[in-house]
């Protein structure tokens, strides 16, 4: 016992000198911050992390480690309305905890998962160059794209083959997913949903980099390929609702003739690509089972109470969660009304409306745009694996892109946000 305890302990002094280590890298530039979770998240499996009283996947770890590194970023921002209600909904969610009204794991996915990512695409704007965000995380998609077309092409996933264990996380997440007589691609993400959204994200914020025109548009062409091999209908159409939504709704920096390019080019590859998935889709034979399932979820609705869990919840003697008939809910959306109350969704769905509101009147930021585009792949899939950290990210990105706008705006009438100087240097040493 005392030999296993002192192995322990050694285990807890190297682990801890290695996450020291790690901050102090990350410490040195926001953007090697940015870098090392883009890498989290595009190419680190889920079933990659370490438990202490929880499970912490790599991602969230390092999403941790990259948002503490922003620090004192967050003493010269200005709240906003969308931070303070967001926050409002995290003070709920901890006394609903307390109260034992909600669970342990919801409530630990929220704060460490959803409201970390929240932080970190919150904050990275006012240190780094937003242009040079959105450039890296289409850098990032694209390289996984094309890990993504050659699992596709070779139907093997390198991810599953080397970086696999015996852990109940890999159990869940590390098996390959197909679709008629086709395997989809998953990535390093567990599942072909949450790498084709994200790649669907990617897509999109590349456009609203610096890099030249021909170069943006072939990372998302590649990104788009990814999504496509994905196979996920939720995928392509956040996909194809972000992009056209860009080209008709963003003011700059993407110049008219671009824009009508773009739309072009996407419509003719949509054209073309449009029968062999289709065919994929017709030889699985599941969209009616998948769409009949989604419909049945509906009727949750009326389990739900105002705050806390749904009176449908429930957990078997085996530890099997449930909720009413169905073992799983793959509607994020919903799940937040039948885990956290309907009172928590509202206010969820009030900024989302705030966002559309702000995309209709040509205010929004490209961030703000992908955000707003998820939101009916929001209801056909959970908050899964890594795709959890991206959608929140994105929030977050968009509430503080749209900050700078405003604070540009009312400095100099006229100004855009694309072009903002950061309130704090990129580079900056630590002491």
């Amino acid at each position: 016992m005392g030999e296993l305890s002192l192995d322990g302990l050694l285990l807890a002094v190297v682990g801890g000198m290695l996450l020291i280590l790690l901050f102090a890298f990350l410490r040195r530039s926001p953007k090697v911050a940015m870098i090392a979770w883009l890498v989290g998240i595009f190419f680190i499996p889920v079933w990659i992390g370490q438990t202490v009283f929880a499970y912490f996947p790599a991602f969230v770890i390092i999403g941790l480690l990259a948002t503490l590194s922003l620090l004192p970023t967050p003493l010269a921002i200005r709240p906003t309305v969308a931070d303070v209600v967001l926050l409002g909904v995290v003070v709920a969610v901890i006394t609903l905890y307390a109260l034992k009204l909600t669970t342990r794991s919801a409530t630990f996915d929220l704060l460490v998962v959803w409201a970390v990512a929240y932080a970190l695409g919150r904050l990275i704007v006012h240190v780094v160059d937003q242009a040079w965000v959105y450039g890296a995380f289409g850098v990032f998609g694209a390289a996984a794209s094309l890990v993504a077309l050659a699992e596709f092409a070779t139907g093997r996933n390198l991810f599953i083959t080397f970086l696999g264990n015996n852990s109940a996380t890999f159990a869940r997440w590390g098996s390959l997913q197909a679709r008629g007589d086709v395997v989809r691609a998953e990535g390093a993400f567990g599942h072909a949903i949450a790498l084709g959204i994200t790649l669907a994200v990617a897509a999109c914020l590349v456009l609203g980099s610096r890099f030249r025109p021909a170069l943006k548009t072939a990372l998302a062409g590649l990104c788009l390929a990814g999504v496509v091999v994905s196979f996920s209908r939720s995928a392509m159409l956040t996909a194809l609702v972000s992009i056209v939504l860009v080209c008709l709704f963003l003011r700059e920096p993407l110049s008219r003739t671009y824009r009508v390019v773009v739309l072009v080019l996407l419509t003719a590859t949509a054209a073309l690509a449009a029968g062999p998935i289709i065919g994929v889709f017709d030889t699985s034979n599941e969209a009616e089972g998948s769409a009949l399932y989604r419909a049945d979820l509906l009727q949750l609705v009326r389990t739900m109470k105002p705050l806390g869990l749904s009176g449908s919840f429930s957990v078997s003697t085996t530890s099997e969660v449930s909720v009413g008939e169905f073992g799983s809910v793959d509607n994020a959306l919903l799940l937040i009304g039948l885990i956290f109350g309907w009172v928590v969704l509202a206010v969820v769905l009030l900024v989302a409306l705030a966002g559309v509101v702000t995309i209709l009147r040509r205010r929004a930021s490209i961030a703000t745009i992908v955000a707003v585009a998820q939101i009916p792949a929001l209801l056909t899939v959970a908050f899964i694996t890594q795709y959890a950290a991206v959608a929140w990210f994105t929030v977050g990105l968009a509430v503080g892109s749209q900050a700078l706008r405003s604070a540009a705006n009312q400095l100099r009438p006229g100004a855009h946000l694309d072009h903002h100087v950061p309130v704090a240097r990129e580079e900056r040493a630590h002491a």
